[in-house]
């Protein structure tokens, strides 16, 4: 009997010393740590943080840490990283940004990875999904669209007399020329020189009017430049008359000067992306609202990007990393309502019929801009004739170069860029 006890109590021993051990190594283990580089800083980073904040809260498993970098040094950044295999878990890229990256095998396919996750991929807007495929296979998830759009202040529109939102080039200028005449404020706010950032709306605004007018910027090979035509030369004169015809846009305006006056009270209206909104909503006292792009040259349709979240390749595949950095990217896009505080639209089905999402002012009113988007031509050299374009049409209205002129020297560059590649 008392062997058979002592029995006993040394079996309890051995299994709580094991029950301990096996206790105290999960403990060690902890959740899995997924590291993850983004580019957001500005006005909507706090939202972007608020998202990974709940998102650490409610996941015991897996905990995100996150290191944003600048815009201007973030592709420096992630490009080096990516091409010595030493990136983060997760990263944001552009989806105009992506196919350098695909083309030189930087990014993870996630084909595999969602269906072991049994990802709803129906439940995305098919578009901004199928534009982060390329050669068949998915390579990153898109977290939102982020379109140009137009917006105005309603009190100045007012004072003005202004009861039209305007729809065409000749309704916008006979508009921002009727506020700044009667109420002396800038009548619209639109960048044209580079300071913190390049002009990149003008370049936005063009890609617009291309698609509006029922061209392209690019020939459909993408092996030459589409514009340098009666319509391209149309909508780069329609730029430049902006400033140097009509002053309803100040000569070597900025980015930062655009938004601060629009935020201010000090002009009627604004061209930027989605992402301002959340901004302007901080504003105290700012009356105003937003739309859709007009449709200044035709049809509907304005350029928009695409945050996407993608998994860079590693020198060492982890498959723990692997699972969780999806788990990750599948939360982001389900949670769209979160990021959408900032102004972009998202990228689910589900997330738009979130009570939240309906509850939040301004979106509905340019949810439709997501269906009528210009997607970028599908060449590594994008990126390229992007910043140049923006460099090309700064210089035109500096210069107040007519359409024909501008577009011949634009035509030029895009050729040379693309004869590299």
């Amino acid at each position: 009997m008392k062997k058979t006890l002592m029995g006993v109590l040394c079996a309890m021993l051995v299994m709580g010393s094991t029950v301990s051990s096996v206790f105290a190594a999960g403990k060690s283990k902890g959740p899995v740590v997924v590291t993850f580089w983004s580019l957001f800083t500005g006005g909507d980073g706090d939202f972007f943080n608020a998202m990974i904040d709940e998102f650490n809260k409610t996941h015991t498993d897996i905990q995100l840490k996150s290191d944003p970098a600048k815009y201007t040094d973030y592709y420096t950044k992630l490009t080096t990283a990516l091409a010595s295999k030493n990136a983060p878990d997760v990263v944001v890229v552009h989806r105009d940004n992506m196919l350098p990256y695909v083309k030189s095998g930087a990014l993870y396919p996630l084909d595999s990875l969602l269906k072991n996750d049994q990802a709803a991929l129906n439940d995305f807007v098919p578009a901004p999904l199928n534009a982060c495929r390329f050669n068949g296979k998915l390579y990153s998830l898109p977290l939102d669209v982020h379109p140009i759009i137009m917006y105005y202040n309603k009190d100045l529109l007012a004072k003005a007399g202004i009861t039209k939102i305007p729809q065409t080039f000749d309704e916008l200028m006979t508009a921002a020329k009727a506020v700044q005449d009667r109420t002396g404020a800038i009548g619209l706010a639109v960048d044209n020189t580079t300071a913190t950032y390049k002009a990149y709306t003008l370049s936005r605004t063009f890609i617009s009017g291309m698609g509006q007018i029922g061209g392209s910027v690019l020939t459909a090979d993408c092996k030459k430049a589409a514009f340098n035509n009666a319509n391209g030369q149309k909508v780069i004169q329609d730029i430049i008359d902006t400033v140097n015809k009509y002053g309803v846009s100040p000569k070597g305006y900025d980015y930062d000067s655009a938004m601060t006056d629009f935020k201010l009270g000090k002009a009627a209206f604004y061209f930027n992306g989605v992402w301002a909104t959340g901004t302007m909503e901080q504003q105290k006292g700012l009356n105003f609202d937003a739309v859709p792009f007009p449709a200044m040259w035709g049809k509907p349709g304005a350029w928009a990007g695409s945050h996407t979240l993608a998994i860079p390749v590693q020198k060492k595949m982890d498959p723990v990393k692997l699972n969780a950095a999806v788990k990750f990217m599948l939360w982001m896009t389900e949670h769209g309502d979160m990021w959408a505080k900032a102004g972009h639209i998202p990228t689910r089905i589900s997330v738009r019929s979130k009570a939240s999402f309906k509850a939040l002012p301004y979106r509905a009113d340019y949810v439709t801009a997501a269906e009528s988007t210009i997607p970028a031509p599908n060449t590594p050299a994008w990126n390229e004739i992007y910043n140049n374009l923006s460099d090309l049409l700064e210089a035109a209205v500096a210069k107040n170069q007519t359409g024909a002129q501008a577009a011949a020297d634009m035509e030029k560059k895009v050729n040379e860029i693309l004869a590299g590649y």
